[in-house]
């Protein structure tokens, strides 16, 4: 048996290499239990393999957000490892892995980059659960700075937070990009040689924000912007809509291979993610902004971005955060990297070299810290 298990919901491509940083410092195995039907997933992208120990279980989905995992409580309840951690995510594996790892008198860590509760029924119901997790952890393993403030201000002990700072494999996007291929891509786009290409990545939903852009661009009207958005979600045809009633030039791709995606980061003159806080969510971290500070671009990010206050963006020097739903805010800023060549620069430059120290070890080590910590009792 393995000295450490990590359970998860899935293996995506972000996180493979820090699961096989993992398995070669600790005896450490990994048990998925879902099948990649996250709401915020996009299943278009396939689910990941790497080299280490792992095993997938089989489970029934109940509506879009329950999925029953019996087998594993089995092997929970037979379980001889010694330190068990686990996401955040799963209503019923997480709770489940809670309470068997108690009381079995297993180390317990907790994995999240949770840093508001959503105001829905359910997690009404579920917060004095989630705070009993919270308070009952061995130890917390974080996105960055906020989620750790989060948890503090619950009452949280910090000694026992450790911010595993989120991480993509820069080596997949720091790549250079020719100036052939980004033609292509501005004539694929159809982007006129004087125009500049705003570019963001996510879901078309409300708590991504990107109606707020398109307001933004709206108020710099005199200025030549494409705005391109690369993902899909109901709120498509109403952005389409708007961006008509707004004069906006908007290009919706709906899906590019995870391997192209480097091409319209390098073609891009900005990138922005807008992303507002709902009822039902807060972005965690927002790991489309490590990619894109590979390429050296200018970024513009709300305070509802977890990247964006936890530790990775320092405003005015590596990018720029401002007030969510705040079109005027966004659309200075916006104005400020288009208009000040040297300005864009300079915030690239910095993106770039910040970018390069957030690596897989450096992350994986904060784990490894934890669990050094649970098990020095």
């Amino acid at each position: 048996m393995p000295n450490i298990r990590l359970i998860t919901n899935m293996c995506t491509h972000y996180r493979v290499k820090l699961f096989e940083y993992l398995n070669e410092k600790l005896d450490i195995d990994f048990i998925f239990f879902s099948e990649g039907n996250e709401i915020y997933w996009n299943k278009k992208i396939p689910l990941q393999k790497g080299n280490f120990k792992n095993i997938s279980l089989k489970g029934i989905n109940i509506g879009k957000k329950l999925r029953i995992v019996p087998s594993l409580i089995s092997i929970l309840l037979f379980d001889d490892s010694k330190v068990i951690i686990k996401c955040i995510n799963g209503r019923f594996a997480l709770p489940v892995t809670f309470l068997i790892s108690k009381l079995r008198k297993k180390k317990f860590i907790l994995w999240t980059g949770m840093w508001k509760h959503p105001d829905t029924i359910f997690h009404k119901l579920s917060f004095p659960l989630t705070k009993l997790i919270y308070k009952y952890s061995d130890a917390i393993v974080v996105y960055g700075t906020h989620v750790k403030d989060y948890l503090i201000s619950l009452g949280v002990e910090p000694e026992k937070i450790f911010i595993g700072w989120q991480t993509i494999d820069n080596n997949k996007f720091n790549k250079l990009v020719d100036n052939e291929t980004i033609s292509l891509v501005r004539k694929k786009l159809k982007v006129d040689s004087h125009e500049k290409i705003v570019l963001t990545i996510a879901r078309l939903v409300e708590e991504k924000g990107i109606q707020y852009l398109i307001e933004a661009i709206h108020q710099l009207e005199n200025e030549k912007l494409h705005l391109v958005v690369i993902g899909n979600g109901p709120l498509e045809r109403g952005l389409l809509q708007l961006s008509k009633d707004l004069s906006v030039k908007l290009t919706i791709l709906n899906y590019v291979p995870n391997d192209e995606i480097i091409n319209y980061i390098a073609a891009c003159d900005l990138f922005v993610l807008p992303s507002v806080t709902t009822k039902t969510f807060k972005e965690p971290w927002g790991l489309v902004v490590n990619e894109v500070m590979n390429q050296s671009k200018p970024i513009v990010v709300t305070d509802a971005v977890g990247a964006g206050v936890g530790g990775l963006i320092d405003n005015n020097k590596n990018g720029i955060v401002v007030p969510e739903r705040n079109s005027y805010e966004l659309s200075r800023a916006i104005f400020k990297i288009i208009t000040d060549e040297n300005f864009a620069k300079m915030l690239g430059e910095n993106a770039k070299k910040t970018i390069e120290g957030w690596t897989y070890d450096r992350m994986g080590n904060q784990f490894i810290e934890a669990i050094k910590y649970v098990s020095s009792d």
